[in-house]
Protein backbone atom coordinates (compact mmCIF):
# COMPACT_ATOMS: atom_id res chain seq x y z
CA UNK A 1 0.00 0.00 0.00
CA UNK A 2 1.61 3.28 -0.99
CA UNK A 3 2.27 5.85 1.90
CA UNK A 4 1.43 9.45 1.02
CA UNK A 5 4.65 11.01 3.09
CA UNK A 6 3.42 15.29 2.32
CA UNK A 7 3.55 16.04 5.90
CA UNK A 8 7.12 14.37 7.10
CA UNK A 9 9.58 16.86 8.77
CA UNK A 10 12.64 16.98 10.47
CA UNK A 11 12.47 16.59 14.40
CA UNK A 12 16.10 18.24 14.33
CA UNK A 13 18.44 19.56 11.16
CA UNK A 14 21.34 21.51 9.96
CA UNK A 15 23.17 23.11 12.46
CA UNK A 16 21.41 21.88 15.39
CA UNK A 17 21.61 18.06 14.37
CA UNK A 18 25.28 18.36 13.42
CA UNK A 19 26.14 19.86 16.84
CA UNK A 20 23.76 17.22 18.44
CA UNK A 21 25.91 14.60 16.51
CA UNK A 22 29.36 16.28 17.02
CA UNK A 23 28.71 16.70 21.05
CA UNK A 24 27.04 13.42 22.05
CA UNK A 25 29.38 11.17 24.29
CA UNK A 26 28.43 7.85 24.97
CA UNK A 27 29.84 5.32 27.39
CA UNK A 28 32.02 2.10 26.51
CA UNK A 29 28.02 -0.13 26.64
CA UNK A 30 26.39 2.49 24.69
CA UNK A 31 26.26 3.66 21.22
CA UNK A 32 23.76 7.02 19.57
CA UNK A 33 22.09 6.50 16.30
CA UNK A 34 20.08 9.13 14.24
CA UNK A 35 18.26 8.61 11.56
CA UNK A 36 18.69 10.67 8.50
CA UNK A 37 16.17 9.42 5.59
CA UNK A 38 15.52 6.28 3.70
CA UNK A 39 18.05 3.89 4.60
CA UNK A 40 21.09 6.40 6.21
CA UNK A 41 22.05 6.65 9.74
CA UNK A 42 24.64 8.37 11.81
CA UNK A 43 26.20 5.40 14.39
CA UNK A 44 28.20 6.85 16.88
CA UNK A 45 30.17 5.22 19.63
CA UNK A 46 33.81 5.50 19.97
CA UNK A 47 34.02 6.14 16.35
CA UNK A 48 31.33 7.98 13.73
CA UNK A 49 29.77 6.19 10.79
CA UNK A 50 27.13 7.28 8.88
CA UNK A 51 25.50 4.57 6.55
CA UNK A 52 23.64 4.61 3.29
CA UNK A 53 23.10 8.24 3.62
CA UNK A 54 21.58 10.51 1.06
CA UNK A 55 22.41 14.07 0.96
CA UNK A 56 21.51 15.68 -2.16
CA UNK A 57 18.19 15.98 -4.02
CA UNK A 58 16.75 13.49 -6.35
CA UNK A 59 15.07 14.89 -10.04
CA UNK A 60 12.72 12.71 -11.92
CA UNK A 61 12.99 13.59 -15.96
CA UNK A 62 11.21 16.82 -15.52
CA UNK A 63 13.54 18.06 -13.00
CA UNK A 64 10.98 17.71 -10.26
CA UNK A 65 12.29 16.50 -6.80
CA UNK A 66 11.31 12.87 -5.93
CA UNK A 67 11.95 13.39 -2.25
CA UNK A 68 9.25 14.05 0.10
CA UNK A 69 11.32 15.84 2.55
CA UNK A 70 14.89 17.88 1.88
CA UNK A 71 18.96 16.76 3.12
CA UNK A 72 19.11 17.61 6.63
CA UNK A 73 22.74 19.22 5.91
CA UNK A 74 25.11 19.21 2.94
CA UNK A 75 27.40 16.53 2.67
CA UNK A 76 30.37 18.87 3.04
CA UNK A 77 29.18 19.36 6.71
CA UNK A 78 29.28 15.69 7.28
CA UNK A 79 32.77 14.71 10.02
CA UNK A 80 32.63 11.15 10.01
CA UNK A 81 35.80 8.25 10.78
CA UNK A 82 33.97 5.93 7.92
CA UNK A 83 31.27 6.08 5.29
CA UNK A 84 29.70 2.84 4.55
CA UNK A 85 27.55 2.03 1.31
CA UNK A 86 26.04 -1.24 0.94
CA UNK A 87 25.53 -1.32 -2.54
CA UNK A 88 25.48 1.02 -6.08
CA UNK A 89 22.44 2.59 -6.26
CA UNK A 90 21.59 6.58 -5.68
CA UNK A 91 19.68 6.38 -2.86
CA UNK A 92 22.89 4.27 -1.05
CA UNK A 93 25.57 4.97 -2.63
CA UNK A 94 24.79 8.91 -3.65
CA UNK A 95 27.77 9.58 -5.59
CA UNK A 96 26.76 13.04 -4.96
CA UNK A 97 26.50 12.57 -1.39
CA UNK A 98 30.06 10.64 -1.42
CA UNK A 99 31.95 13.03 -3.26
CA UNK A 100 31.16 15.75 -1.26
CA UNK A 101 31.80 13.89 2.29
CA UNK A 102 34.94 13.34 0.28
CA UNK A 103 36.41 16.90 -0.03
CA UNK A 104 34.92 18.37 3.23
CA UNK A 105 36.89 15.76 5.31
CA UNK A 106 39.87 14.60 3.83
CA UNK A 107 40.12 11.71 6.68
CA UNK A 108 36.50 9.89 6.18
CA UNK A 109 37.31 6.80 5.16
CA UNK A 110 34.62 4.64 2.65
CA UNK A 111 34.04 1.12 3.36
CA UNK A 112 31.87 -0.58 0.10
CA UNK A 113 31.73 -3.28 -1.79
CA UNK A 114 34.60 -4.36 -3.85
CA UNK A 115 32.58 -4.17 -6.96
CA UNK A 116 32.13 -0.48 -6.35
CA UNK A 117 35.56 0.76 -6.16
CA UNK A 118 35.72 2.39 -9.59
CA UNK A 119 32.79 4.64 -9.10
CA UNK A 120 34.44 6.16 -6.44
CA UNK A 121 38.12 5.80 -8.12
CA UNK A 122 36.15 7.86 -10.71
CA UNK A 123 35.02 10.87 -8.86
CA UNK A 124 38.70 10.96 -7.88
CA UNK A 125 39.10 9.44 -4.39
CA UNK A 126 42.16 7.90 -4.08
CA UNK A 127 42.60 4.45 -3.34
CA UNK A 128 43.70 4.77 0.11
CA UNK A 129 40.70 6.14 1.84
CA UNK A 130 38.51 3.18 0.43
CA UNK A 131 38.54 0.00 2.07
CA UNK A 132 36.22 -2.60 -0.11
CA UNK A 133 34.79 -5.58 1.11
CA UNK A 134 33.85 -9.01 0.67
CA UNK A 135 30.86 -11.37 1.58
CA UNK A 136 31.98 -12.76 4.64
CA UNK A 137 34.77 -11.03 5.55
CA UNK A 138 35.57 -10.18 8.39
CA UNK A 139 37.40 -6.41 8.93
CA UNK A 140 38.83 -5.37 12.28
CA UNK A 141 39.66 -1.34 12.24
CA UNK A 142 40.22 0.80 15.38
CA UNK A 143 37.28 0.67 17.59
CA UNK A 144 35.08 -1.02 15.13
CA UNK A 145 34.83 -4.32 13.36
CA UNK A 146 32.48 -5.11 10.36
CA UNK A 147 31.69 -8.02 8.56
CA UNK A 148 29.93 -8.23 5.08
CA UNK A 149 27.07 -10.91 3.94
CA UNK A 150 25.74 -10.93 0.45
CA UNK A 151 22.32 -9.95 -0.02
CA UNK A 152 19.96 -10.40 -2.66
CA UNK A 153 18.89 -6.89 -4.52
CA UNK A 154 16.95 -8.90 -6.51
CA UNK A 155 19.02 -11.86 -6.48
CA UNK A 156 22.69 -12.55 -4.82
CA UNK A 157 24.81 -11.32 -8.16
CA UNK A 158 28.20 -11.03 -8.72
CA UNK A 159 30.35 -8.77 -10.95
CA UNK A 160 32.81 -10.91 -13.69
CA UNK A 161 35.43 -10.38 -11.07
CA UNK A 162 33.57 -12.49 -8.34
CA UNK A 163 32.41 -9.59 -6.14
CA UNK A 164 29.04 -9.45 -4.83
CA UNK A 165 27.04 -6.57 -6.37
CA UNK A 166 24.76 -6.05 -3.23
CA UNK A 167 26.29 -6.14 0.73
CA UNK A 168 24.78 -5.85 3.85
CA UNK A 169 26.64 -5.12 7.06
CA UNK A 170 26.92 -6.03 10.72
CA UNK A 171 28.95 -3.73 13.35
CA UNK A 172 30.46 -4.34 16.62
CA UNK A 173 30.76 -0.90 17.63
CA UNK A 174 31.40 -0.46 21.93
CA UNK A 175 30.43 -4.39 22.01
CA UNK A 176 26.75 -3.82 20.65
CA UNK A 177 26.37 -5.58 17.48
CA UNK A 178 24.28 -3.78 14.80
CA UNK A 179 22.91 -5.20 11.53
CA UNK A 180 22.47 -3.64 8.85
CA UNK A 181 20.87 -4.92 5.64
CA UNK A 182 20.52 -2.01 2.94
CA UNK A 183 18.39 -3.69 0.26
CA UNK A 184 17.44 -6.57 0.09
CA UNK A 185 14.88 -9.38 -0.87
CA UNK A 186 15.00 -12.47 1.82
CA UNK A 187 16.26 -15.90 0.61
CA UNK A 188 17.13 -19.46 2.05
CA UNK A 189 21.03 -18.05 1.44
CA UNK A 190 20.95 -14.59 3.69
CA UNK A 191 19.09 -16.35 6.81
CA UNK A 192 21.65 -18.91 6.93
CA UNK A 193 24.50 -16.56 6.56
CA UNK A 194 23.16 -13.95 9.54
CA UNK A 195 22.66 -16.70 11.69
CA UNK A 196 26.20 -17.35 11.34
CA UNK A 197 26.76 -13.73 12.69
CA UNK A 198 26.73 -12.72 16.47
CA UNK A 199 23.23 -12.02 17.57
CA UNK A 200 21.91 -7.90 16.47
CA UNK A 201 21.09 -5.86 19.78
CA UNK A 202 20.17 -3.52 17.31
CA UNK A 203 18.45 -5.06 13.58
CA UNK A 204 17.93 -2.41 10.72
CA UNK A 205 15.81 -4.16 8.40
CA UNK A 206 14.08 -2.39 4.97
CA UNK A 207 10.18 -2.52 4.95
CA UNK A 208 9.23 -1.38 1.84
CA UNK A 209 8.41 -5.01 0.02
CA UNK A 210 7.87 -5.20 -3.39
CA UNK A 211 4.97 -5.39 -6.16
CA UNK A 212 4.18 -5.65 -9.86
CA UNK A 213 3.92 -1.88 -10.53
CA UNK A 214 7.28 -1.15 -8.75
CA UNK A 215 8.86 -3.82 -10.62
CA UNK A 216 7.71 -2.46 -13.83
CA UNK A 217 9.15 0.80 -13.37
CA UNK A 218 12.27 -1.06 -12.91
CA UNK A 219 12.12 -0.37 -8.98
CA UNK A 220 13.53 -3.14 -7.00
CA UNK A 221 12.06 -3.95 -3.84
CA UNK A 222 12.64 -5.20 -0.68
CA UNK A 223 11.24 -7.14 2.59
CA UNK A 224 8.01 -6.32 3.27
CA UNK A 225 7.18 -5.44 6.61
CA UNK A 226 6.03 -9.01 7.26
CA UNK A 227 9.21 -10.74 6.31
CA UNK A 228 11.02 -8.03 8.50
CA UNK A 229 9.35 -8.15 11.43
CA UNK A 230 9.61 -12.77 11.78
CA UNK A 231 12.83 -12.05 10.78
CA UNK A 232 13.40 -10.35 13.70
CA UNK A 233 12.26 -13.19 15.29
CA UNK A 234 14.54 -15.70 13.67
CA UNK A 235 17.66 -13.51 14.55
CA UNK A 236 16.58 -12.73 18.29
CA UNK A 237 17.37 -8.94 17.75
CA UNK A 238 16.73 -7.25 21.12
CA UNK A 239 15.47 -3.51 19.22
CA UNK A 240 14.18 -3.70 15.61
CA UNK A 241 14.04 -0.26 13.79
CA UNK A 242 12.00 -0.25 10.04
CA UNK A 243 14.22 1.65 7.52
CA UNK A 244 13.43 2.54 3.75
CA UNK A 245 10.02 3.63 4.24
CA UNK A 246 9.39 7.30 3.51
CA UNK A 247 11.48 9.33 1.34
CA UNK A 248 9.85 9.08 -2.37
CA UNK A 249 6.75 8.81 -3.73
CA UNK A 250 5.73 4.76 -5.03
CA UNK A 251 8.29 3.33 -2.67
CA UNK A 252 7.21 3.86 0.48
CA UNK A 253 5.51 1.89 3.21
CA UNK A 254 3.73 2.11 6.24
CA UNK A 255 5.48 1.70 9.36
CA UNK A 256 2.77 1.15 11.54
CA UNK A 257 2.12 -2.16 9.81
CA UNK A 258 5.27 -3.24 10.40
CA UNK A 259 5.09 -2.32 14.33
CA UNK A 260 2.06 -4.17 14.30
CA UNK A 261 2.94 -7.16 12.67
CA UNK A 262 6.18 -7.52 14.66
CA UNK A 263 4.34 -6.98 17.87
CA UNK A 264 2.01 -10.76 16.71
CA UNK A 265 6.10 -12.20 15.90
CA UNK A 266 7.87 -10.50 18.86
CA UNK A 267 6.20 -10.15 22.12
CA UNK A 268 9.04 -10.10 24.07
CA UNK A 269 11.33 -7.71 21.79
CA UNK A 270 11.18 -4.12 21.31
CA UNK A 271 10.84 -2.05 17.93
CA UNK A 272 11.28 1.87 17.26
CA UNK A 273 10.01 3.86 14.48
CA UNK A 274 12.59 6.77 14.35
CA UNK A 275 11.61 10.35 13.79
CA UNK A 276 13.70 12.05 10.71
CA UNK A 277 16.87 13.38 13.03
CA UNK A 278 16.07 11.99 16.14
CA UNK A 279 19.08 10.97 18.21
CA UNK A 280 18.35 7.18 20.01
CA UNK A 281 21.37 6.08 22.71
CA UNK A 282 21.03 2.18 22.63
CA UNK A 283 22.82 1.09 25.84
CA UNK A 284 23.82 -2.60 26.55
Amino acid sequence: MEVMQMNRTWYRSGEALLQEIEQTVVDEQEIAFWYLGQCGFVYKGAVTVYIDVMLNDHFDASGNSKRFYPAPFSPEQVQADYVICTHNHADHLAVETVNGIAKGDSHTRFIIPASCCSVLTDIGIPTERIIPMHAKQTLYLPNLSISAVSTAHPVHQKDQNGYDFSLGFHLDMNGIQLLHLGDTYLTQQLIKDLLTLPTPHIFFPPINGQDYFRTARNCIGNLNFNEAAQLAGILHADLTVPTHFDMFFGNTADPLEFARTFMQYNSSAKWHIPSLGERFIYRR
